[in-house]
């Protein structure tokens, strides 16, 4: 075999063990749901009966990467299929196979589960069900779909120039940061735009670390990335307490880099993680694998129930613990009831 083969096995490899990062990423993100009740930030109704910092700071490191590297990911499998594999040749095509996969799942999961659920919850009115739903400004936890098809539909149509000029792309994703971050502040988020604009730098550096390989990011190993996101995690979270409008500036500017790092971070651990793992062969792991981003569309509201029944009767740890395994278990089942019947399958975003 030649070298060039190897190294197209090697690659095709990297692409495969994806699949094991995305699913890990998406279970994080569920774990984050999980914990967050106790951050105090108004995410569910009321305030926790009982305390805890460590789930408070846990769930704010975890927002520190779990989308942020699943984003990343999907950059780095968009590259693959565009470029290496020649799929989504047309634009047209490409563009109803986003609709397929990821609005049509938004507007079914949204209208059968998460808003009646959430008008339960947080008695919202029509103009509330409007303004969050129909427009996507604050849309739970499907925020994600509408960020994931605007990324997608700001870098199709520059992907060529995108390949082809790497330094200018980097300081057109970190443009558009500034950009989101600044109209997200004085102009509504109708459908997650400034979010989507926000993302793109992460869906940019998983484009790039697979275009140029990943001989940068593997100067570091797996362990001195994770070392490297803690600390600067814990120094972001040290500066949030000054009044100070300069450390305000910079602690903005440091979490952006704690965002990137953490993107990083994340595939690079889980990549080594599955490398550890014979998780291929793991019956478990293709049960959750294929209904993960169902068990994400489902996840939170059956989180608001185990918080609701749970709060202040068992301690915050074991609380966080139920909401997880509840989560997950109950959105697999539900997941899997529907995924019985091919117009669930489609409307919940896979193929029939």
């Amino acid at each position: 075999m030649s070298d060039y083969q190897v190294c197209r096995l090697d690659r095709q490899t990297e692409v495969e063990k994806c699949s094991f990062v995305k699913m890990v990423l998406m279970f994080l993100v569920i774990l984050y749901h999980s914990c967050l009740f106790w951050a105090d930030i108004g995410w569910f109704q009321g305030n926790p009966l009982n305390h805890s910092n460590l789930l408070k700071y846990f769930s704010l490191w975890l927002n520190s990467f779990h989308v942020h590297g699943f984003t990343l990911v999907a950059g780095y499998i968009y590259y693959y299929l565009r470029f290496e594999a020649k799929q989504y040749p047309c634009f047209k095509d490409f563009v109803t196979n986003k609709i397929k996969r990821l609005l049509v799942p938004y507007a079914f999961i949204s209208v059968i589960w998460v808003v009646p659920i959430s008008i339960y919850f947080f008695d919202y009115g029509i103009s509330d069900v409007f303004n969050k739903y129909v427009l996507a400004t604050a849309p739970s936890q499907l925020w994600f779909l509408w960020m994931l098809f605007d990324v997608f539909m700001i870098v199709y149509p520059l992907s060529d120039w995108l390949r082809n000029n790497n330094k200018l792309s980097f300081a057109f994703g970190f443009g558009l940061v500034v950009i989101g971050i600044a109209c997200g502040r004085v102009i509504p988020n109708v459908f997650s735009i400034w979010t989507g604009l926000s993302y793109v730098i992460y869906f940019l550096i998983g484009f790039k670390i697979r275009q140029l390989g990943s001989g940068y990011i593997s100067k570091l190993s797996p362990l001195a990335w994770f070392a490297m996101h803690v600390l600067l995690y814990c120094f972001v979270t040290y500066l949030r307490g000054s009044n100070s409008l300069f450390f305000k500036a910079f602690t903005a500017f440091l979490a952006l880099v704690l965002q990137v790092v953490g993107a990083v971070m994340a595939f690079v651990v889980l990549q080594a993680v599955s490398n550890k793992l014979r998780w291929q062969d793991n019956c478990i792991f293709k049960k959750f694998s294929n209904k993960s981003m169902a068990i994400y569309l489902l996840h939170q509201q059956i989180i608001y129930f185990t918080i609701y029944w749970f709060n202040g009767v068992v301690n915050p740890y074991l609380n966080a613990v139920i909401n997880f395994v509840l989560a997950v278990l109950g959105s697999y089942i539900i997941s899997a009831v529907m995924f019985r019947y091919k117009p669930m399958r489609v409307l919940m975003g896979e193929k029939g």
